[in-house]
């Protein structure tokens, strides 16, 4: 199958060499329709694999890998235009493991398995592969963002063991952590000047009916002899579990597999702050509904905002409240 999907790619290739756009061409699998799945070469001559997605207003999977650019495409067909997950590989040396991740891929799909969910799993695989050879860690900003929502679950599981499974944040739901009907978005950024957040969609911040969403918001700074990183974390959170390997499973779709514990220890931080804020109509946000029947103008496709948490002090959760919270949630 390797080098049948090889092959496929050098067609492209000899038939549009200078093309300036991603050109694709369908790759059969067993109960799926043609045009399902693609390999492509895009625009700088990277190749690639397209997975029809019909979930496509969904997140993609927070999968960190600095090898691979997993991005949305939107293809004409005969009946309209279809979504795709576009998975491309950034270095032509990693040809040989891509061209791997490809065939997980197509073996999970033929197993049943959603895009998303072989898109999930295969990337994990390929990440724990890279690992063994030095491998690439995710940018600054996708190190803190895993920091905070382990400073959260720390906590939790030093209450009750089994709270750590409402983490969904690997699992690209809408949600970082979910537990009963209570959601929790979370959030951590580097101490500078007024404490805010970033916020990637009209979604991250928008509650549901009978459902209470609160945010945790970690403050940290980078040092080199700082007690907090990543694979610290983890050794205080394994502590407190007895079901290690499930765990250690959704690490992997976090982007964290132990065999680069060297690489990740070295960043490390100081921990200034943890804030629990409960999100109501007077949490300052950007919703949906703020615009004329939940839609967005003409032209814009997503809003990103930044919140400056100084205007959601009255919000703010106290120390007891948080700890009333973590026992409700037990």
């Amino acid at each position: 199958m390797t080098e049948e999907i090889k092959e496929i790619w050098d067609e492209i290739l000899r038939a549009k060499p200078n093309s300036l756009c991603t050109e694709a061409k369908p790759y059969r699998v067993n109960g799926l329709k043609e045009f399902d799945v693609q390999l492509c070469i895009d625009e700088n001559k990277n190749r690639g694999i397209l997975l029809i997605d019909h979930r496509s207003k969904g997140e993609l999977p927070r999968l960190k890998c600095a090898n691979l650019k997993i991005s949305r495409e939107q293809l004409k067909s005969n009946t309209g235009t279809d979504n795709y997950i576009k998975i491309i590989c950034l270095e032509e040396e990693l040809l040989n493991p891509f061209t791997n991740l490809i065939v997980s891929i197509i073996s999970f799909l033929s197993s049943g398995f959603t895009p998303y969910l072989a898109t999930t799993e295969a990337v994990a695989k390929f990440r724990k592969l890279l690992s063994k050879f030095g491998g690439i860690l995710p940018s600054e900003e996708e190190i803190l963002g895993l920091v905070g929502e382990l400073l959260l679950i720390h906590r939790l599981v030093e209450q009750d063991s089994k709270l750590w499974k409402g983490w969904n944040g690997p699992l690209g739901s809408s949600r970082d952590f979910i537990w009963g009907n209570i959601d929790i978005e979370i959030k951590a950024s580097l101490l500078s000047g007024e404490p805010r957040i970033t916020i990637n969609g009209l979604d991250q911040l928008e509650s549901e009916e009978d459902r209470c969403l609160y945010l945790y918001h970690s403050i940290l700074s980078p040092n080199p002899s700082g007690t907090i990183s990543v694979p610290i974390l983890i050794d205080k959170i394994k502590r407190n579990l007895q079901d290690i390997e499930e765990f250690d499973e959704l690490l992997s779709k976090a982007g964290y597999v132990d065999e680069q514990r060297d690489l990740w220890i070295e960043h490390r931080f100081t921990l200034h702050e943890s804030s629990m804020y409960k999100v109501t109509d007077e949490f300052p946000r950007i919703k949906k509904s703020d615009f004329p029947n939940n839609i967005l103008p003409i032209g814009v496709s997503k809003i990103r905002f930044d919140v400056l948490l100084s205007n959601a002090s009255k919000l703010k959760v106290t120390e007891k409240g948080v700890v009333d919270l973590l026992k409700m949630m037990k």
